[in-house]
C-alpha cells in the first residue's frame, strides 16, 4: 500500500510538471506572437518617423512663406497642416502602442521565467 501511494503522488508530481511545461508553452507561443507584432508596429514606426520629420519640414516652410493676402495660399496652408497633424497623431498612436507592447513583453517573459524556475526545481 505504501509503494502505491508513493507511486501515485511520483505520477502526481509528473503530471504537475508536466501542466507547468504546457504553460509555460503556451506562454512562450504567446510571447512570439506579441514580438513578432512588435516588429511590425516598429517597422511602421520607422515609415512614420520619416514621414513625420518631413511632414513637419514642409508644414514650417509652408507657414514662413505664407502670405496673408492670398486666400488660395490660406487654404493650402491650412491643408498642408491638417495632413501633418493627421500624421503627427499617427506616429504619436504608434508611439503608445509600441510602450504598452514593449511592457507586455517584459510581463509575459517574467511570468515564463518564475514558472520556469518552479519547473526546475521540481525536475531536481
Amino acid at each position: 500500500a505504501l509503494s502505491t501511494a508513493f507511486a501515485f503522488a511520483q505520477d502526481a508530481t509528473t503530471i504537475k510538471n508536466l501542466k507547468e511545461q504546457q504553460k509555460v508553452l503556451a506562454l512562450t507561443s504567446k510571447l512570439n506572437k506579441l514580438q513578432l507584432d512588435y516588429e511590425k508596429e516598429k517597422a511602421n514606426y520607422n515609415d512614420l518617423t520619416g514621414k513625420v520629420a518631413e511632414a513637419n519640414a514642409a508644414a514650417n516652410a509652408a507657414t514662413t512663406d505664407f502670405n496673408t493676402s492670398a486666400v488660395k495660399d490660406a487654404k493650402k496652408t491650412v491643408k498642408q497642416l491638417k495632413e501633418v497633424k493627421s500624421i503627427n497623431k499617427k506616429f504619436a498612436k504608434s508611439q503608445k502602442k509600441l510602450s504598452k507592447m514593449e511592457k507586455k513583453i517584459a510581463k509575459l517573459q517574467s511570468r515564463i521565467d518564475n514558472l520556469n524556475k518552479g519547473i526546475q526545481f521540481i525536475n531536481q
